[in-house]
């Protein structure tokens, strides 16, 4: 067996049980509904319903048009952000009278996004999910040069970054939806407008950006992308933590 394919076993294997043995402990040790985790999960395909449509109507064409990368890469961040968060706000609005949500919950509700996501690398093939849209050829450079890496290289940028950035996604999602509850808790729109700022970052100015620019085809660009983008969890989480702390014990 290649480490090409023990690579992409482990990869698979891992992201499986880091999508489901979470949600388990949260449903059985935590006592946290199911309900919450079809919850979260609607929330992301209602954003991504209004997203995928706004992203090609809007940010495609200003791409083709060569505007500025940063620009239109805020732009994509600011979307998915727009769209995302506002269906998670929706849903716990339209919701909390029927569900109780409180800090396991609202961690939960995040989780399980995440999780989805993890769910869905392992059961596709590779860049389907990113067929058709603008990034499918930036994709399809990143996965060529890390098919050409070789032996301790091919197993870190093919085995342990993949996992890391999935478990940085998916504390952002838990972190910006925690930050969506604030707002609801405190009536604060600021811990909203930080969310969606960590959106315009990570999903615009770094994530879309290093992709359409190419610097993912290349060591030195995935390892600043990795370390920026752990810096920003990092941040976020922390934020949503202190946001958080006087409402810990209250249920909305």
């Amino acid at each position: 067996m290649s480490y090409e394919t023990v690579t992409r076993f482990f990869v698979k294997i891992t992201l499986l049980s880091a999508a489901l043995l979470p949600l388990v402990y949260f449903n059985r040790i935590l006592h946290v509904p199911f309900t919450i985790f079809i919850l979260g999960t609607g929330s992301w395909g209602i954003g991504l319903i209004f997203k995928i449509p706004a992203h090609q109507l809007v940010v495609v064409p200003l791409q083709n048009k060569t505007e500025s990368s940063l620009t239109v890469s805020a732009l994509n961040g600011l979307l998915s952000g727009i769209f995302e968060l506002g269906a998670a706000l929706l849903i716990i609005l339209l919701m909390k009278n029927k569900v109780i949500f409180d800090f396991n919950a609202v961690i939960a509700f995040g989780l399980v996004i995440g999780s989805f996501e993890m769910l869905l690398i392992v059961f596709s093939k590779d860049n389907d999910l990113l067929k058709g849209t603008a990034l499918e050829k930036p994709s399809e450079q990143l996965t060529s040069f890390l098919g050409r890496l070789e032996g301790l290289r091919y197993f870190v940028f093919n085995g342990l970054f993949p996992l890391a950035e999935r478990i940085l996604a998916t504390l952002l999602h838990i972190a910006t939806r925690g930050m969506v509850f604030v707002t609801l808790l405190s009536g604060n729109i600021f811990p909203f407008i930080l969310a969606l700022l960590v959106f315009l970052l990570a999903d615009g100015l770094l994530t879309y950006f290093y992709y359409i620019t190419g610097r993912l085809a290349g060591l030195k660009g995935l390892g600043e992308l990795f370390l920026y983008l752990f810096i920003l969890t990092a941040v976020s989480f922390v934020s949503f933590l202190y946001l958080i702390a006087p409402y810990k014990e209250t249920a909305l």
